[in-house]
């Protein structure tokens, strides 16, 4: 169904925090895939293209943690139940714009270009080996908010320069409790920068709970005390992740001012293979989340659309462990580089 921007932006009004309320999370689809009133303007292969990326998510991350508990891969940081926040976002990058990532973020670097090899490599141990300025896929951060401050540099300096991209720097729910990421977000509204802050709320910073990070009732309203405008999104639902991306990275690309986006999740699994949540999270918890699979949200919408079935989906799902495999055994078969190489890559 077409919209116009005008009604677009009324209501997405309603999931932007002011002082004086609390916003809804922005939705496309509710809870059994039906759209609740807008539809981004998005083709059959567009839609087609983002219940696949999908599914290769979902793989990619089962396989991550097989290859973890194998000793093949050092470490794997689950994203399952994410799959939604991150392919709407990746979908609305363009060439030329830059990701700064946490641990969680493979499917976004994936699809912004990163050759799923490099991926693996990395994983393995060995130094990043992709070129950021090709792929636009920048080394993932493992200090918890630095990342922030990367992406907003970036963007101050596409500003300066004139050039229309933008530089997004995603981050858990945990990073917004450190001091660099209220930085970054006033260097963002004082230097307008062509910046993007997506904060994966996904409900636990490790075994910290999202009600005992922060008395904010929402963490987009931090960013409104920076002058930074903020949105409210449903996590889960990959239609409007993709539809508030997309405007958010507009406005900074036609240097309207950076965003704060909150897509509001939930980690089904581990904080990463090093973890064990069954310490901490309670399972009433993850079965209710569990029934918001994002994937299974999608999956009606697609099929209205005529764009699934069950044997076109079991084919997405070999092609996708065909492409991973390959991808793990070409990694595998990298030399482990000698320590003065590793100097060297290290500038």
């Amino acid at each position: 169904m077409a919209v116009t921007a005008r009604s677009f932006e009324q209501l997405l009004a309603a999931s932007i925090p002011s002082l004086a309320c609390t916003p809804e999370p922005f939705q496309v689809l509710d809870a059994e895939g039906r759209v609740l009133g807008y539809e981004p303007e998005l083709s059959d292969a567009q839609v087609a293209d983002m219940y696949r990326w999908m599914i290769f998510g979902r793989q990619l991350d089962q396989r991550g943690l097989q290859l973890q508990r194998q000793g093949r891969v050092g470490v794997w940081g689950p994203m399952i139940g994410q799959e939604a926040a991150q392919v709407g976002l990746g979908m609305a990058l363009r060439p030329g714009d830059w990701v700064f990532p946490s641990y969680r973020e493979s499917i976004v670097l994936c699809i912004q270009g990163l050759d799923l090899i490099d991926l693996f490599a990395y994983y393995r141990g060995l130094y990043w080996p992709a070129d950021p300025n090709a792929s636009g896929a920048f080394p993932i951060q493992i200090v918890i908010g630095d990342q922030s401050l990367h992406a907003v540099g970036a963007g101050m300096g596409f500003a300066l320069q004139q050039q229309p991209h933008v530089a997004v720097g995603v981050i858990g729910d945990g990073a917004t409790s450190e001091g660099d990421f209220l930085e970054a977000l006033n260097f963002s509204g004082v230097f307008n920068a062509q910046t993007v802050l997506v904060v994966q709320n996904n409900q636990w910073a490790i075994s910290m709970p999202r009600s005992r990070q922060t008395a904010s009732q929402t963490l987009a309203q931090k960013g409104l005390a920076q002058g930074v405008t903020s949105v409210l999104v449903d996590g889960n639902d990959a239609l409007a992740m993709y539809a508030v991306s997309h405007w958010a990275i507009q406005r900074a690309r036609e240097r309207q001012g950076p965003t704060l986006i909150e897509a509001l999740t939930y980690r089904i699994g581990a904080h990463t293979t090093a973890d064990d949540p069954r310490r901490y999270q309670p399972p009433e918890e993850i079965e209710h989340w569990r029934a918001r699979d994002p994937l299974a949200r999608l999956r009606p919408y697609v099929e209205r659309r005529g764009l699934r079935d069950a044997e076109g989906e079991e084919a997405m799902i070999a092609e996708s462990l065909a492409r991973i495999d390959a991808a793990v055994a070409e990694a595998e078969s990298r030399p482990i580089p000698s320590l003065d190489a590793y100097i060297q890559a290290a500038g």
